[in-house]
């Protein structure tokens, strides 16, 4: 046990030396083309991806560290060390766009810009086929995991081993040194884009997998399934809410706003709460709190994206129609639009929170609507039979137990 204790330990402090040494040549190399995807954006975008990255690699340790039985948290390692070898291509940018005497470079531009894929697929098929408790959900979704397997190999091979120039990775004037000659050619560059679209297919089966493993789940598992369906939705809400406020910004502009940036950067971090979602489902830590979390999570993600578009509708609705009439500036179409988003706050919540429940947690609903409908009853009674006979009907509603009783304890008799 302490064994595998101090193996997770170096895994992830192997993690964290990759993106501590890729920050430091991404702040060298600012005056260069950064090639990476992560590091553009401007230094807010490319902190909240080293974060939310990190969180993965932390959370494996913390699971392998407590439950080393759990592939799980070796998962998470993985995925964590892959994005780190991917990070690296700062030292690239470094090495070949501004100082080309130092050795590596190349190397490191064929390496670091395939491992993108193991990273993605890893998250994608074998989290999902093995959550929580590292087991497949049935003996057929071994084919999945065989096939995510053979596909993810032969991708990587074909892109990290694949002779020729590397464009693809941002450095087409440099060759790849560690480019394999049969492995070139147009058939199997075809073969490796259909091997990773059969990643693909696989990360779908295995979302499909998690939907089957919650139908026959009970109890516990069940609870655990919820945690990293409740992180799936809320990284998918925060898409939702952000992608179309990215849409109404012209795509022209230059300067990007200060408030979509900041969206972005949430959105971002929104990746964070699906590595911490597994550590509380894996460690089984106040799992039936997941209830309210997902709840909450539906009616304020709702609410937002339909005060954003009543936002955004205003301004451009009222905005427009004074400055056809009036030939103005739209400050009057904000200053409107804004009041109307403050007003419609509060009952918009309250009917998205009574929708909610109506759809989602139909008991909890009821038990509501019933309860309402006994305080009601109760100010117009004033006999203890017809109330005795009410409360007992209102337990057995929204509690539904075996048995139910009433006892009223006999009043005292004054001396």
């Amino acid at each position: 046990m302490r064994h595998r204790g101090t193996r997770a330990t170096v895994l992830f402090a192997a993690c964290v030396a990759l993106f501590v040494f890729s920050m430091g040549f991404g702040l060298l190399s600012m005056d260069a083309h950064q090639s990476g995807s992560w590091s553009g954006g401007g230094i807010w975008i490319a902190l909240a991806i080293v974060v939310a990255i990190v969180t993965y690699p932390a959370a494996g340790w913390l699971i392998a560290a407590r439950r080393p039985e759990n592939p799980i948290g070796w998962l998470l390692l993985a995925v964590g060390f892959s994005w780190g070898l991917t990070a690296t291509s700062t030292y690239a940018d470094y090495t070949i766009k501004l100082h080309n005497d130092l050795p590596g470079g190349a190397l490191v531009a064929a390496v670091g810009s395939a491992f993108w894929l193991p990273a993605i697929g890893i998250t994608g098929t074998f989290l999902l086929l093995l959550f929580p408790d590292g087991h497949l959900p049935g003996r057929r979704w071994r084919y999945v995991a065989w096939a995510t397997v053979v596909a993810m190999g032969a991708a990587l091979t074909g892109l990290i081993f694949r002779p020729g120039p590397l464009a693809d990775a941002g450095y087409p004037g440099e060759q790849n040194p560690v480019g394999i000659g049969v492995i070139g050619g147009p058939v199997l560059t075809t073969a490796d884009w259909l091997a990773i679209l059969v990643v693909v297919a696989m990360m779908v089966a295995s979302a499909a997998s998690l939907v089957v493993r919650y139908r026959r789940a009970r109890g516990l598992e069940r609870q655990q399934v919820k945690w990293l369906a409740g992180a799936a939705a809320g990284v998918a809400s925060a898409y939702a809410v952000v992608v179309p406020l990215g849409g109404y910004v012209d795509p022209s502009s230059q300067d990007t706003p200060a408030w979509l940036s900041a969206a972005q950067t949430l959105s971002l971090l929104s990746f964070c709460l699906i590595p911490v979602a597994i550590v509380f489902a894996v460690l089984r830590y106040r799992l039936y709190d997941i209830d309210v979390i997902i709840r909450r999570t539906l009616v304020y993600a709702v609410l937002v994206a339909s005060l954003a578009a009543l936002y955004l509708g205003g301004v451009t609705l009222i905005g427009g129609v004074l400055r056809d009439v009036t030939g103005g500036s739209g400050a009057i179409g904000v200053t409107v639009s804004t009041l109307a988003v403050a007003g419609a706050f509060q009952p918009l919540r309250a009917r998205i929170q009574r929708t909610v429940d109506r759809r989602f947690y139909r008991g909890r609903y009821d038990a509501a609507r019933t309860l309402e409908a006994f305080s009601g009853r109760l100010r117009e009674q004033v006999e203890i039979e017809t109330v005795s006979g009410e409360v007992l009907d209102v337990v057995r509603q929204t509690l539904q137990p075996a048995h139910v009783s009433l006892w009223l304890r006999e009043p005292e008799v004054e001396r």
